[in-house]
């Protein structure tokens, strides 16, 4: 299977974006793949059903780099109430393209401002200079919003999370990288968390994707 999946994206990625043209048959081992990966993944596995269904097919796409309801350009900002799925739909991805060898890494941001607090670095979240990729890496920022705003290192404070995005802005401007955000938090709030700057480069930056309804825990 990984070697038709694989021979499958590289003659993906010969055809220019707006003319790619994939069946239901093409993607099925795609399919496949990620059912068994996801039901790994979590624990208690993963169940699409009438409730996620659709941004899971559009997750799905995005991360293939197909057309879809997602411009697969910008980052992703999933945002809801609690228990909607949102770190669940991250972590379920992540460990999917870890299969396709375009993966990435899921932080939680309360343990991001505590690795500030005790060593001063955030080099990893940015220029990731001591990376495999020796460069700046797409990420997940898992529950923006939940963690201790400002961090102190040393007696500097930081709202560190607020610093990561200013940064990572620049990068996807210049160089594509993109970020992966979930948080409970509405526009206003992430204003008044982040400020105004981080607040109006939202949209640009990411495709917002509401989650609603009923908690899935």
């Amino acid at each position: 299977m990984m070697e038709g999946i694989r021979e499958f994206r590289e003659n993906l990625s010969n055809q220019p974006t707006e003319t790619i043209n994939v069946t239901e048959e093409q993607l099925l081992p795609y399919k496949q793949l990620f059912m068994k990966v996801a039901g790994n993944a979590v624990r208690g596995g993963f169940v699409v059903d009438d409730s996620n269904r659709q941004i899971v097919s559009a997750l799905f796409l995005y991360f293939l780099g197909l057309p879809g309801p997602l411009d697969f350009r910008k980052g992703l900002w999933l945002e809801g109430p609690v228990g909607t799925g949102k770190s669940t739909l991250m972590i379920v991805f992540a460990a999917f393209m870890q299969y396709l060898e375009r993966g990435f890494k899921v932080y939680i941001c309360s343990d991001v401002t505590n690795e500030y607090s005790l060593t001063g670095n955030l080099d990893l979240y940015l220029s990731n200079r001591y990376g495999i990729i020796k460069g700046p890496a797409e990420m997940c920022f898992d529950e923006l919003g939940r963690e201790p705003v400002p961090a102190g290192y040393y007696g500097n404070k930081m709202n560190v999370l607020q610093h990561i995005l200013h940064i990572r802005y620049n990068y996807w401007r210049t160089q594509g990288v993109r970020t992966f955000v979930t948080t409970n938090m509405d526009a206003e709030r992430v204003g008044q968390f982040y400020g105004l700057y981080i607040r109006d480069r939202r949209k640009e930056m990411f495709n917002v994707v509401p989650l609603l309804g009923a908690s899935r825990r």
